[in-house]
């Protein structure tokens, strides 16, 4: 294993606390030692300044890589406790908020948005909290107020409920399925109203102080962040800084930023529910929208928070965020990769969880390395 890999294992292993993370098996790690020159050859191929990925099995790390530049202007390189914008990441973070709430009987999935809306449009009336979670309310996908198509530099909680309303529907609640950055903006006003707490509170209250997530927090431009990566777009065949400087007052829909050291610990819990509500948590893989599928995959579709692929009796998870960030969970495996760069999506170019699915493969060979496209 190349010394900068190894020392990251032994650093990070360290860090955290022996009862969440270990090294368990030292087989693995070594059989993956040949994922780092592989890894190395897509973030060239895909343009990545930087790359931070883990693979996890049983909730413990079995190997840690990163790879080139948090900051490309003063040569700051990617380490565990680099920290990225997860952007829609957070979904399965707030869709696993919400079945907390329907679990402890606060709050219920049939329960209506407009209960918890002043002024709501008519159209929105048969919309319901599963409908939010599962993109299946029929809203659009981005709703922020623009000028000549460019965001503005703030936006408050009111501007943005305003907004929302103001959005025309594309489909009846429902009726189809459109991935909806409003639907899980608007899951953060109803977490907010039934908590009588700021999203931010209460995410950072039930989950991330709990499991010792001291570097994961809400997107806030106006703080000073250690160890924070700057984001890139591969733009005209270069990079470029992609200059994502909003600040939205609530952003439940891609708001949580984080490192690879506090997503182990997040992956951790997720294995072996200690504090999390297990049956929130398993709440979130039931498909709610199934979609066509193909030949390569028994079934697949979205669940709350994640997409669910069934392929060969195991249950896949997957999930991207636009800033450059995937997450995959081969739950039946007791198997999992995240993987955070800092190269935002664009057409044409490597996903993040490309990286993921070669990562997967090489710990678990009888998984694809190329993942599965369900619908062919």
């Amino acid at each position: 294993m190349q010394l900068k890999y190894f020392s990251h294992l032994l650093i990070l292993i360290f860090t955290l606390s022996s009862d969440t993370v270990f090294a368990e098996d030292v087989q693995v790690t070594l059989r993956l030692d040949g994922l780092d020159k592989r890894i190395e050859v897509l973030k060239e191929e895909g343009h990545f300044p930087g790359i931070a990925l883990a693979v996890i099995r049983k909730g413990k790390p079995v190997h840690i890589g990163t790879y080139g530049m948090a900051d490309m202007s003063h040569s700051v390189p990617i380490t565990p406790q680099t920290v990225f914008e997860l952007a829609s990441l957070t979904k399965q973070m707030t869709a696993l908020a919400v079945m907390t709430l329907v679990k402890e009987g606060r709050l219920s999935l049939d329960t209506r948005l407009i209960d918890y809306i002043e002024d709501a449009p008519k159209a929105w009336e048969k919309i319901t909290v599963n409908e939010l979670l599962s993109h299946k309310a029929g809203l659009a996908h981005r709703f922020e107020q623009t000028v000549a198509g460019i965001l503005l530099l703030d936006y408050t909680r009111e501007a943005m409920m305003a907004s929302a309303k103001k959005t025309p529907m594309i489909a009846t609640p429902g009726s189809d399925w459109n991935y909806s950055d409003q639907g899980y903006f608007l899951l953060g006003i109803i977490i907010e109203a039934v908590t009588e707490q700021s999203y931010a509170e209460y995410m950072e209250s039930t989950f991330f102080r709990p499991l010792g997530m001291t570097q994961t927090r809400l997107l806030d431009q106006s703080q000073i962040v250690p160890h924070l990566s700057q984001g890139y777009a591969w733009k005209d065949g270069i990079l470029q800084r992609n200059r994502r400087v909003w600040q939205f007052a609530l952003t439940s829909h891609f708001g949580v930023m984080s490192s690879l050291r506090d997503m182990i610990r997040w992956e951790a819990e997720l294995s072996d529910p200690k504090i999390i509500n297990r049956e929130a948590l398993k709440a979130t893989w039931d498909i709610q929208r199934v979609f066509d599928t193909g030949k390569s995959c028994d079934s697949w579709g979205y669940a709350r928070g994640w997409t669910v692929q069934n392929v060969d009796g195991r249950r896949i998870l997957t999930h991207g965020g636009y800033a450059g960030t995937g997450y995959i969970r081969a739950v039946d495996d007791e198997l999992s990769v995240i993987v955070l760069t800092n190269r935002e999506d664009a057409p044409n170019e490597l996903s993040p969880l490309t990286l993921g699915w070669t990562a997967l493969h090489a710990a678990q060979p009888t998984i694809s390395a190329i993942g599965y496209s369900c619908w062919e």
